[in-house]
């Protein structure tokens, strides 16, 4: 049986790569946080350990569920429990830092993109969905300009 053990200098390694790939400074993360960010980048060294609170807040922060975090097992999670992957969640952090315009047409320029490649699969007889539900053909959108 595997034992689970907590390293420090591995969870700092995977709390660096999620803030890196959602392009947050440490200073940004050490301020939503609430911590000096020299603190943050002991915990981002490996340097320290940090309280449940700190775990709670990281996890939070980062979307990861705390075996993610802690063991780097499982997967990263929504806050409603659904998994998701880390691909997305850098999508989401980058609309999430612009306003409702800039959000509608990188929707618009996402959708138009995703199309264009189901149509590149169609002309390699591999044509799939772009989404099984249907959803990508049947957004509102708001005029932009």
């Amino acid at each position: 049986m595997q034992k689970d053990t907590y390293d420090r200098k591995a969870v700092g390694n995977r709390i660096r790569e999620n803030r890196r790939q959602l392009g947050i400074t440490m200073k940004e993360a050490a301020e939503k946080l609430g911590k000096v960010p020299t603190y943050y980048a002991d915990i981002e060294r490996g340097n320290c350990g940090m309280s449940v609170e700190t775990m709670l807040a990281i996890s939070s922060l980062y979307h990861m569920s705390l075996d993610y975090l802690i063991l780097g097992q499982g997967e990263k999670e929504e806050e409603d429990g659904q998994v998701y992957s880390e691909e997305m969640e850098v999508v989401y952090q980058l609309l999430n830092h612009v306003s409702k315009k800039e959000r509608l047409y990188a929707a618009k320029v996402l959708r138009t993109f995703l199309i264009a490649c189901s149509d590149m699969g169609a002309d390699d007889g591999k044509a799939e969905e772009p989404m099984a539900d249907g959803r990508m053909g049947n957004w509102d959108y708001e005029r932009i300009d």
